[in-house]
């Protein structure tokens, strides 16, 4: 589990702490005050910075866009990837970019540029040579430029950044980048978006999960929405498309889980992700979509029981007072378990501001905007 969390030179966060995370973190702040962007630093540190999950970033915020009308300048230093950096501009060669990690030089993963160039030894083998004082203005037709990940002093290069973004995300599909990725992940991570998660995903989760002993949690989340659900499963339907159906007490027909209602929907993407995430991290993206204030503190108490139980590190952000006042109330059950901290933007920097139990209540009771 994360003690604590520091981001360097990614995308909005020239410098963030988090000193003291919880089993259970939720974090507020303005519109584009980071907090999506947390939640992306999470994921790309748990995955190892994997290749997938780097260009995922990129196209979710459509970074990737291009027409004919408007031209990218032909070179490196306009691949899309250079939206994750700070500034939206790629370090220089063998400066330091991107750091995420825990708040220890040890745990740190660092995405910068560096240059290579092929030699052959006597016996005839080429292997790519790491060229470190190569300035910006030397001739680069003979070196390829590199985007790499280091950790512990141990680089990987992950790919070309020469290479045209389409041709990157085609070689990623066809699983030519794996040699690149089969570092295992540092934790299993989940991920329920602010639209919640696709079918097909989903379907794969449920699948994982509904001859486990982990499916009556998920049909008791459901329960606090409707007391008559009974059970839920998924069929074939156009298009290739698996959708989930409830089965209802007193109703001889399933219904489609859509046709409950946003909330029934939300607790399920937000059950199946969670015991998906057995000894790894949730991230619920504006956890309180669709769900009514009156079921929050349920919701949050199940999350604070199946997180310790499952040993899962959850990270949600928000909008919603309600949300907030939800969390601490069930948080005061749970004192040792929970966390929470606000992202501002001061100056032209991100910072957050930690709360700690009192600090938030005493901010609740005096009407103390939190959001």
């Amino acid at each position: 589990m994360l003690k604590s969390f520091q981001i360097s030179n990614f995308r909005l966060f020239e410098k963030l702490e988090v000193k003291k995370l919880g089993r259970v973190n939720l974090i507020v702040g303005k519109n584009n005050s980071g907090k999506s962007t947390f939640l992306e630093a999470i994921q790309i540190y748990a995955s190892h910075a994997a290749i997938r999950v780097l260009l995922e970033h990129v196209e979710a915020r459509q970074e990737t866009w291009s027409n004919d009308l408007y031209k990218q300048p032909q070179s490196f230093l306009a691949n899309p990837l250079r939206h994750l950096f700070f500034g939206h501009k790629l370090p220089e060669f063998d400066e330091k970019g991107i750091s995420l990690g825990e708040i220890s030089p040890e745990s740190a993963i660092n995405l910068g540029v560096a240059v290579y160039q092929d030699q052959t030894d006597p016996n005839g083998t080429t292997r790519k040579i790491h060229i470190s004082d190569f300035q910006p203005d030397e001739d680069l037709s003979n070196v390829q430029i590199f985007l790499i990940a280091e950790e512990k002093k141990k680089i990987r290069r992950l790919f070309s950044l020469e290479i045209d973004i389409r041709d990157i995300q085609r070689n990623s599909q066809r699983g030519l980048y794996d040699g690149h990725d089969r570092l295992n992940p540092k934790f299993v991570c989940q991920i329920v978006a602010t639209g919640n998660t696709p079918n097909r995903q989903l379907s794969s989760l449920w699948d994982l999960t509904s001859l486990t002993d982990l499916a009556k949690e998920v049909i008791s989340a459901l329960t606090l929405i409707d007391s008559r659900v009974l059970g839920i499963g998924f069929i074939d339907a156009e298009r290739d498309e698996r959708i989930p159906l409830v089965q209802m007490q007193g109703t001889d027909e399933p219904l489609p889980l859509k046709s409950m209602g946003d909330g029934m929907t939300r607790i399920f993407h937000i059950a199946v992700a969670l015991v998906n995430a057995k000894n790894g991290i949730l991230l619920i993206d504006e956890f309180e979509n669709g769900l009514h204030w009156t079921v929050q503190p349920k919701v949050w108490d199940i999350i604070f029981q199946l997180a310790e139980r499952l040993n899962v590190q959850i990270f949600a952000t928000t909008h919603s007072r309600d949300c907030v006042q939800a969390f601490e109330q069930t948080w005061n059950k749970y004192p040792e378990k929970g966390a929470f901290f606000r992202l501002d933007e001061k100056h032209g920097k991100i910072k957050a501001t930690e709360y700690t139990l009192e600090t938030l209540a005493d901010s609740l009771e005096m009407d103390v905007e939190v959001r």
